[in-house]
């Protein structure tokens, strides 16, 4: 299995469009040279789609993503999301997702979504045979609180009710669970996840690790809000022994991509 993943696109960042246009032209070409050694089976976005939580970032963001899942030739079941502290409406912590809720609807074509639809993807949809697991980190987060991170016990139930024995999935989660504080959920976790995908951190680069027993893979951001840091995306490979290997593709501004090791 092969996932394409992405992270914190900041949508809105850019204060001219013409300048967003020319970093998402120059992302497809670039996963599309990559695609043609890599047949992508999913596609997952682990947060900060936009910058302010407007509907007018959103259209963007849905016209990138259709536009990018043409490329991977990619069904709409094939991609999966999870929301950052970018994606509410306000700067206020524990402020509403009601523009990304919609985005959701939108996306899925799926007019009757519940509107606790942040969470929409908790209970868990197949890809290649692997469960795969939506969570909100960002219930108590906001633009200016952004690592107050939280799980409810509500969701994290939810996630272990949904687990199949014996077959542990991909949980696409914002925030690093070492940002959590000792929290009980997150070490609850691992009952029903292997990997977590994640973003938030803007370092420059890909991350691969383990905490507590699950393989965490913190991901290069697409934009990483500062010009001097390197953007990009990353490449997860999990193979029929479970063996994780992940690559990142670094876009560093001078026209070339360079595949390293995570």
């Amino acid at each position: 299995m092969k996932i394409l993943h992405i992270t914190d696109l900041h949508i809105g960042w850019e204060e001219r469009i013409e300048n967003e246009k020319q970093i998402w032209d120059r992302l497809f070409r670039e996963i599309s040279e990559t695609v043609n050694e890599n047949k992508i089976d999913m596609l997952a976005v682990t947060g900060d789609l936009v910058m302010h939580g407007t509907k007018e970032e959103y259209q963007r963001v849905e016209m990138y993503l259709h536009h990018l899942r043409k490329i991977l030739a990619l069904n709409k079941n094939q991609v999966f999301f999870c929301c950052g502290n970018h994606d509410s409406d306000t700067p206020n912590a524990g402020s509403s997702f009601s523009e990304y809720e919609a985005f959701l609807k939108r996306f899925y074509e799926n007019k009757e979504m519940e509107k606790q639809s942040f969470n929409w993807q908790k209970t868990g949809r197949l890809c290649c045979d692997i469960p795969v697991f939506s969570i909100s980190s960002c219930k108590k987060t906001s633009l200016k609180y952004f690592n107050d991170c939280w799980l409810d016990s509500e969701d994290v139930d939810e996630i272990l009710k949904e687990a199949e024995p014996g077959k542990k999935g991909i949980l696409l989660m914002h925030h690093q669970p070492e940002l959590f504080d000792e929290q009980t959920e997150i070490k609850r976790l691992n009952q029903a996840v292997k990997v977590i995908l994640g973003g938030h951190l803007h370092s420059g680069y890909t991350r691969q690790y383990t905490w507590k027993g699950m393989t965490v893979i913190n991901g290069l951001a697409v934009s990483p809000h500062f010009h001097f840091l390197p953007r990009g995306f990353q490449i997860v490979e999990i193979g029929d022994n479970n063996q994780i290997e992940t690559w990142m593709y670094v876009d560093k501004g001078d026209g070339n991509v360079d595949k390293e090791r995570a």
